[in-house]
């Protein structure tokens, strides 16, 4: 067995220690968090008509959904709107960590062709 090849298996064992020590329970809870806020957010609003009254904004002219979604935004109730600003939070920050894993796993894999 040459160098190479110890350092490549040493790399990817590392990596899948980090993985499913770090980033797997990470996931995991920001899924159940998640599931949490859209079952929360589906109890509070009726999303199918939110939807549909998108839709028929966006026939008539499509700049209009972003206005409309703004202003129905607006015109709720607070408890309504902390959970889509929770949703949207969660979500972003689950994009970032997925965007960090797979920038962590294309590193490993360059480093570990190039040896």
């Amino acid at each position: 067995m040459d160098t190479n090849s110890i350092k490549n298996k040493i790399a990817w064992k590392i990596y899948f220690v980090w993985l499913f020590k770090r980033v797997i329970p990470l996931f995991v809870m920001e899924l159940v968090f998640l599931v949490l806020a859209f079952w929360l957010l589906g109890k509070l609003v009726f999303v199918q008509q939110v939807f549909t009254n998108a839709f028929l904004a966006s026939v008539q002219n499509p700049f209009t959904v972003a206005a409309y979604l703004f202003n129905s935004f607006m015109d709720t109730d607070p408890l309504k709107q902390i959970v889509v600003v929770v949703l949207l939070g969660l979500g972003v920050l689950f994009m970032r960590d997925i965007g960090r894993a797979l920038i962590s796993y294309s590193t490993t894999s360059r480093v570990a062709k190039q040896k």
